[in-house]
C-alpha cells in the first residue's frame, strides 16, 4: 500500500492543501484515490470551486499513469515481437530456397550457414534490445525510488516544522505569562537580568541569499517561481534597467503583499544632478570608452521626460516635480500593502524598471530609489530566517546606494550567479560578477556555498518530439562546463577551503514547472532550490534555540526558588578559575594568528613598495587610453577618493585603493582563508566553540545546583552563538581594513589633485598621486590590520569574562528565593521534556547533502567536524 504522503504530496502541488486532513481522515492513499466515486469527493471537498479543479487534475493524472503504463507494455511486447519475428523471417528463408529448384549441396550448405548466422544476430540482437528495456526499467525504477525518497524527505520535513511551530507556540505562551509576572515586581539585581534575558530570547539574524546576474537572465522569474508566484517582481525586457536592489522575505504578520520603498536623501538626489548638469557644459576630450554623459541623460529623462535635458539644476529641483511621491522630500518610506502579488507588481514597476519601450511618458522612479522590500505571505517555510536579495552585478556610482551594496554581498550566506543557459559558458558578464564580487564575499564576507544557475532551459532550438532528451542532454553537457570553468578561477576559489559541495551547477526552467509540456516538476531542478532555502531556513535550529534559552531562564527561577546560595564557595572558585583557563587559550589563539599576519604583512609591504609605481600606472595610465580622454577618468577617481564607477553599471568599476592593497593582500589571503573560514571552523572559533564552563561531569557532581549549572550551560552557549556572530563580523572589518587604510592615506592627495585644471591638469594629476605613494602609507595599512587583530582578541575575551562572570554572580551569589509568587515547576518540566525531544535531530546541510544524525548543544547549534588545514605558506 503506497504511503499517504503521496497524497499529501499530490495535493500540495494540485494547490490545495488545505483539504490534506480530510483525505488523511479517510485514509485516502495511492490507490484508493484512483477509486473515488463523485459523492466521495463532494465529503471530502465541499466546496464546488476546489472540487472541480481536484476533479480535472485527478484526470490528468490517471491519464497520465495510464499512459506511462501503455508505454511499459509496448516496450515490453516489442521485445517479444522482435525475437518472434527474428525466428520466422530465418525459417521462412529455409522453406523458400528448398521449393526453387535443387540447388546444389555447397550452395545448400552456404545459404544455411548464412541463415544460422543471420539467425544468431537476430537473436543477439533482440537480446540486445530487450537487455536495454530491462536497464530503463531499472534505471526508471531507481529514479521512481529516489523520487519516494525525497517526496518522503518532504514530507518528514514538513512534520517535523508543524511540530516544532507547535512546540514553539507552546513555550511562548509559557514565557509571555511569566513575563507578564515579571514586570510586576519590585527591581532587583535578579529581577532586572530575568527582563533583559526575555527581552533577548528571541533573535532573528536572518541568513542572506544575493542573487546575481544581468537584465533578462530570468532572476525575477526564478525568483517568482520559487515563492510559487507568476507575477511578483516585474519582469524585465530589452529595454528594461535598473540598479535597484530588491530584498524578498517572508511576511510574518497577515497574508498581504507588502512593499516597503526606501528613497536616496535629497541633498544626494541634489549632488547627482549637480553633476549631470556640469557635465554638460564642461568639455573634457573625447572618452571612447568611459563617456558616460548617454547615461546620465537617461537618468534625466526616466524621471523628468525628455524636457528635463533643457533644465537646470534648480528647475530640477523644483519640489513640484516631486507632488506624486512626496514621501522623497520627507525622507520616509513609500508603502503599498496589496491583496494580490499582481496588484503589488503593477504598483512597484515604476519604482523597479525604466521601460524604453513605452511611446507615452511615464514617470520612472527608480533613480530615486535606494532599495525595495518585499514581503510576501505563507512563504514561512522558506523565507521566515533567509532574505533573498536581487542584486545589480557592480554596485552603485550613488554613494549610499553603493555601500548597502557592499553590505549585502558582505552579509550573503550564499550566492547565486544566475545566466541564461545559451550564454552560461560563454558569456563574459556573469563570470566578471564573480570575479569582481569574491573578495567582499569570500574572504571579506561569509558566504558558505556558490550556486550558479542556468535558466531558460526549455528555449531549445531542436525537434519538440525530442525535446526531453535534448533539453536534459544539454543541461548535463552545460552543468560540466560550467563545473570546469570554476575550477579554472584560481582567484575565485583562494577565498574558500573547497569544502564538498560548495560550488553547484542548477539547470532551471520556470515555465516548464508550471506548464511542465517537456519535462517534470523535478528535472527543472526548481524543487532543488526551493529545499537549498528550506535548509538554509534551519526552521528547527531556531526552534532549538528558542527553547534552550527558555530552557535556561526556568531552570534559574527554580534554582534561585529551592536555594539560599550558601555553601557554594568551592563551586564559585572552580568556575573561576576554569573561566581564566579557557580565556587564556582564546587570547593565545588570537595571538598565534597574530604572529602570523605580522609575518606575511612584512613581505606583502616589501612587494607593495617594490611594485607601487608599476599598480598606479596600471590605473592611471593604462595602455590603449588616450591621454585626453582618460582625464575624465582620472579626475572622478580623484574627487571619490579614488574610485571611479560608471553610471547605470556600464563597464567595471576603477579602484586605486584596491590596486594600491593587492600587494598585501594576497600575501595574506591563504592564512586568512585558514584562521577565517566561512565554510568551516578556524582555530579561533574552535577555541570559542570547546570553551565550556559547565560540563555534564561539574553538574552531576554538584546536584544541589544542577539548576544553577544549567541556567549557567544556556547561557555559555548563548554567549557563544554570539560571539560567533561577533566573530565573522568582525572578521569582514579586518579583512576591508588595508583598503580603508590606504584611503584615508591618500585622502589629501585626492584632494589636491582633484583640484588641478586647464592645461595640463591630467599631467598634474597623477604627478600629485606619484609623489605621495610611499612605503609609509603601506607600513600604515599593515600596523591598522594588526591593531584590528588585537581589538578582536580584546572583544572576545572582555565578553566572555563580563558576561560569564556576571551570569555566576547572578546564578550562584545572589540570594532572592521569593522572585515569582507562585511555583514554576510545572513550566519547567514542560519545557524540560520539550527540550529533551529536540536533544538529536536528522537535518541535511547546506553544503553536505547527505543526512547527518548529529547532537545539540544546549542552544542547538550543529557541531561540525573541522577539516583539516589547507597548505599554506606557514
Amino acid at each position: 500500500m503506497a504511503s499517504s504522503s503521496f497524497v499529501r504530496d499530490l495535493l500540495t502541488n494540485w494547490g490545495l492543501s488545505e483539504y490534506i486532513k480530510n483525505f488523511e481522515d479517510h485514509k485516502i492513499d495511492e490507490v484508493n484515490l484512483q477509486l473515488l466515486k463523485e459523492k466521495d469527493i463532494c465529503k471530502l471537498i465541499p466546496e464546488i470551486g476546489p472540487r472541480a479543479k481536484f476533479i480535472e487534475q485527478l484526470k490528468k493524472y490517471k491519464r497520465q499513469k495510464s499512459r506511462n503504463e501503455s508505454k511499459n507494455i509496448q516496450e515490453a511486447t516489442s521485445s517479444s515481437a522482435s525475437f518472434i519475428t527474428a525466428g520466422k523471417t530465418s525459417s521462412g528463408n529455409c522453406q523458400h530456397s528448398t521449393t526453387m529448384g535443387q540447388p546444389s549441396p555447397e550452395k545448400r550448405k552456404s545459404d544455411g550457414d548464412d541463415a544460422n548466422k543471420q539467425t544468431k544476430k537476430q537473436k543477439r540482437s533482440a537480446a540486445s534490445r530487450k537487455t536495454e528495456i530491462l536497464e530503463k526499467r531499472k534505471s526508471d525504477g531507481d529514479d521512481a525510488n529516489k523520487q519516494t525518497k525525497k517526496q518522503k524527505r518532504s514530507a518528514a520535513s514538513r512534520k517535523t516544522e508543524i511540530l516544532d511551530c507547535k512546540k514553539k507556540t507552546e513555550v511562548k505562551k509559557i514565557m509571555e505569562s511569566l513575563s507578564s509576572k515579571l514586570e510586576k515586581l519590585t527591581s532587583t539585581k535578579l529581577t532586572d537580568f530575568l527582563r533583559d534575558k526575555f527581552k533577548t530570547l528571541e533573535k532573528d539574524k536572518k541568513k542572506i541569499v544575493g542573487v546575481f546576474g544581468k537584465t533578462g537572465a530570468g532572476k525575477s522569474s526564478l525568483i517568482n517561481t520559487i515563492l510559487g508566484e507568476t507575477k511578483l517582481l516585474p519582469s524585465g525586457s530589452q529595454g528594461a534597467c535598473t540598479s535597484v536592489m530588491i530584498q524578498v522575505e517572508a511576511n510574518m504578520t497577515n497574508d498581504k503583499y507588502i512593499a516597503e520603498i526606501e528613497f536616496i536623501t535629497v541633498q544626494e538626489w541634489e549632488d547627482e544632478l549637480s553633476s549631470i548638469v556640469m557635465a554638460r557644459t564642461c568639455e573634457l576630450g573625447d572618452d571612447e570608452d568611459m563617456d558616460d554623459s548617454n547615461d546620465d541623460e537617461d537618468i534625466i529623462t526616466a524621471f523628468y521626460g525628455n524636457v528635463g535635458r533643457e533644465k537646470n539644476l534648480e528647475e530640477l529641483m523644483d519640489k513640484r516635480c516631486f507632488s506624486n511621491i512626496p514621501e522623497f522630500r520627507s525622507a520616509l518610506k513609500k508603502k503599498f500593502h496589496c491583496d494580490t502579488a499582481e496588484e503589488l507588481s503593477e504598483n512597484i514597476r515604476c519604482f523597479t524598471r525604466s521601460d524604453t519601450q513605452n511611446d507615452a511618458f511615464e514617470p520612472q522612479y527608480w533613480p530615486l530609489v535606494k532599495c525595495i522590500t518585499v514581503k510576501v505571505p505563507n512563504s514561512n517555510d522558506l523565507l521566515e530566517h533567509v532574505v533573498l536579495v536581487d542584486l545589480p552585478g557592480n554596485g552603485d556610482c550613488n554613494k549610499s546606494r553603493d555601500e548597502m551594496w557592499k553590505k549585502f554581498v558582505g552579509d550573503c550566506s550564499a550566492v547565486w550567479i544566475v545566466s541564461e543557459i545559451s550564454r552560461a559558458t560563454s558569456e563574459k558578464e556573469c563570470w566578471e560578477i564573480l570575479d569582481s564580487t569574491v573578495s567582499l564575499f569570500g574572504n571579506g564576507g561569509e558566504c558558505q556555498s556558490i550556486s550558479f544557475i542556468c535558466t531558460k532551459t526549455d528555449v531549445i532550438e531542436m525537434n519538440q518530439k525530442d525535446a526531453h532528451t535534448n533539453i536534459l542532454t544539454r543541461n548535463k553537457t552545460t552543468k560540466k562546463i560550467v563545473r570546469d570553468k570554476f575550477q579554472k578561477r584560481k582567484e575565485v576559489k583562494k577565498h574558500f577551503s573547497g569544502v564538498k559541495d560548495f560550488f553547484k551547477v542548477f539547470t532551471v526552467s520556470s515555465k516548464e514547472y508550471r506548464k511542465r509540456k517537456h519535462l517534470e516538476k523535478e528535472e527543472t531542478e526548481i524543487p532543488h532550490l526551493q529545499e537549498f532555502l528550506r535548509n538554509l531556513n534551519d526552521h528547527h535550529t531556531r526552534t532549538s534555540d528558542y527553547i534552550s534559552g527558555a530552557y535556561g531562564i526556568l531552570s534559574l527561577i527554580q534554582g534561585a526558588k529551592k536555594s539560599n546560595m550558601t555553601d557554594n564557595k568551592d563551586l564559585c572558585e572552580s568556575l573561576e578559575k576554569k573561566l581564566n583557563d579557557n580565556l587564556k587559550s582564546i587570547g593565545d589563539s588570537i595571538e598565534e594568528s597574530w604572529k602570523v599576519f605580522d609575518r606575511c604583512l612584512s613581505q606583502g609591504v616589501q612587494q607593495s613598495e617594490d611594485s607601487c609605481e608599476k599598480l598606479i600606472n596600471n590605473v592611471i595610465s593604462p595602455r590603449g587610453k588616450k591621454h585626453g580622454g582618460y582625464h575624465k577618468v582620472v579626475k572622478s577617481l580623484c574627487k571619490h577618493n579614488g574610485i571611479y564607477k560608471p553610471r547605470k553599471n556600464r563597464g567595471k568599476e576603477i579602484n586605486l585603493n584596491e590596486r594600491l592593497a593587492s600587494c598585501m593582500r594576497s600575501s595574506i589571503d591563504e592564512e586568512f582563508k585558514y584562521f577565517f573560514p566561512n565554510d568551516k571552523w578556524g582555530p579561533i572559533r574552535k577555541q570559542i566553540e570547546n570553551f565550556t564552563l559547565v560540563a555534564t561531569s561539574l553538574i552531576r557532581d554538584h546536584p544541589r545546583w544542577s539548576l544553577h549549572l544549567r541556567f549557567l550551560k544556556m547561557e555559555e552557549s548563548e554567549l557563544k552563538a554570539g560571539l560567533n556572530y561577533e566573530l565573522r563580523k568582525k572578521k569582514k572589518e579586518i579583512y576591508s581594513t588595508l583598503t580603508k587604510s590606504i584611503m584615508q592615506s591618500m585622502h589629501s592627495c585626492y584632494k589636491r589633485a582633484s583640484l588641478h585644471t586647464g592645461k595640463d591638469s591630467l599631467k598634474k594629476m597623477k604627478d600629485e598621486i606619484h609623489q605621495h605613494v610611499n612605503v609609509d602609507i603601506f607600513r600604515k595599512a599593515k600596523e591598522d590590520m594588526l591593531v584590528c587583530l588585537t581589538e578582536l582578541k580584546n572583544i572576545i575575551v572582555m565578553q566572555l569574562q563580563s558576561k560569564l562572570e556576571r551570569s555566576i554572580e547572578i546564578s550562584l551569589k545572589t540570594p532572592d528565593s521569593l522572585i515569582l509568587p507562585e511555583d514554576v515547576t510545572e513550566d519547567y518540566n514542560k519545557i524540560k521534556k520539550l527540550m529533551d525531544c529536540s536533544s538529536t535531530v536528522t537535518f541535511t546541510s547546506i553544503l553536505d547533502t547527505q543526512p547527518t544524525t548529529q547532537s545539540m548543544s544546549g542552544n542547538g547549534k550543529k557541531h561540525v567536524q573541522e577539516h583539516g588545514r589547507p597548505q599554506s605558506s606557514l
